[in-house]
């Protein structure tokens, strides 16, 4: 489970982009943001991928399907008067095109990659994780960063490292200078090569033309862990739109929908009721087998477990787990008996219940399904 130093950091960069940006970048990018940041590469642990997306080289790939997801919500909003009286609305159109959104999932989940490298693992970061054919998992660390290119590869008269490097720093200023005056993509482009430029100049001769700076490494962890997320929250405010031609033919969208809807609201059923069945078997077998569970724990991890925990009170967190588990499956089953029957009032609570495990993506994805029109319409009217 992902900390809250997540939602602390992908709350303030989210809500300061949606205050400077005047609300371009809209309280719907602040969301996904701060949602993506906090679960973000997490999924894949679910998934039992995680090492691949907590990873630079495959999280932009995992992130292609997770943006998916996160576009479904874009269709919802909330309107909450009161307590007693919270409401999933169906816009019955996304806010956010899926290139904009997946521009904020793939920068929230690289800010998660951040937290979790600079923190969690205290400055080691997984750019490959080990792959199969015995290759190896390659990781970078702030140590890495920090000797980048810092001796030099090649020996440089003195005094020429020190004029250049001093040069293309102060060169540097006018040259962003230049940008901010042209603002333009071509700009840009030209502001990225005088910088690539710079870094083989440093890698060549070294920290010395920089006065003993390890600026290489830093313009690289800079560039990959801070100056990527915001370029991408920007890109995420950008209109990517083709225009469409208007179709002739109109189509029966309403049929459509009730078909769609009857679907969804079956699958969710099937899944509530599953996973019901499924969390009372655990809970059962937690029950009767928590002493053999216990015994096999303490073989296994008996010798780190014991450190911070008793025997009795593992104990006891197992039945708490198991007790725990026996509680959602009777609320999960209760909710998929009562959708089968289009019970209002289960409705009601599946919805609430489901928005209060909103963090898991699936109660989020339960709660806004739950909310759509079709389904909406075939349980209340």
């Amino acid at each position: 489970m992902p900390s809250i130093a997540h939602l602390v950091m992908g709350g303030i960069i989210g809500i300061c982009l949606y205050y400077i940006s005047d609300g371009k970048f809209s309280k719907t990018h602040v969301f996904i943001l701060f949602l993506g940041n906090y679960v973000g590469p997490d999924v894949g642990w679910v998934l039992g991928i995680g090492r691949f997306s907590h990873s630079l080289l495959f999280w932009p790939l995992f992130a292609v399907g997770l943006a998916y997801v996160y576009r479904y919500f874009t269709r919802f909003t909330i309107r909450i008067n009161g307590i007693k009286d919270i409401e999933i609305i169906d816009l019955e159109n996304y806010k956010l095109q899926y290139i904009n959104t997946y521009f904020l999932v793939l920068a929230g989940g690289i800010m998660h990659l951040y937290l979790d490298g600079i923190m969690n693992k205290q400055g080691e970061f997984r750019i490959i994780p080990q792959l199969p054919f015995n290759f190896e998992e390659y990781t970078w660390t702030l140590e890495n960063f920090v000797n980048f290119g810092y001796d030099g590869v090649i020996q440089i008269y003195f005094l020429i490292s020190v004029v250049v490097g001093i040069s293309l720093i102060f060169g540097f200023i006018f040259v962003f200078i230049w940008f901010l005056k042209k603002n333009s993509n071509t700009a840009g482009i030209i502001v990225i090569l005088y910088l690539i430029i710079f870094l083989i100049f440093f890698y060549l001769a070294g920290s010395i033309s920089t006065m003993f700076h390890p600026d290489g490494g830093a313009i690289i962890y800079v560039a990959i862990f801070w100056g990527t997320p915001i370029i991408l929250c920007v890109l995420s405010t950008k209109d990517f739109s083709i225009p469409k031609e208007e179709k002739k033919e109109k189509i029966e969208i309403s049929v459509k929908d009730a078909k769609k809807g009857k679907r969804n609201l079956a699958i969710i059923i099937v899944w509530l009721l599953f996973c019901g069945i499924i969390t009372l078997a655990f809970s059962i077998f937690g029950f009767i087998f928590n002493k053999e569970i216990l015994d096999q724990i303490f073989s296994n991890y008996g010798d780190s477990i014991s450190e911070y925990f008793t025997y009795n009170e593992v104990h006891s967190l197992i039945i708490a787990v198991a007790i725990y588990h026996f509680v959602i499956s009777l609320i999960s089953f209760l909710c998929g008996v009562g959708l089968l029957f289009k019970n209002k009032r289960i409705w009601k609570f599946a919805v609430y219940y489901h928005l209060a495990f909103s963090w898991t993506l699936i109660g989020l994805i339960i709660a806004c399904a739950l909310n759509e029109k079709s389904i909406k319409e075939r349980i209340i009217y």
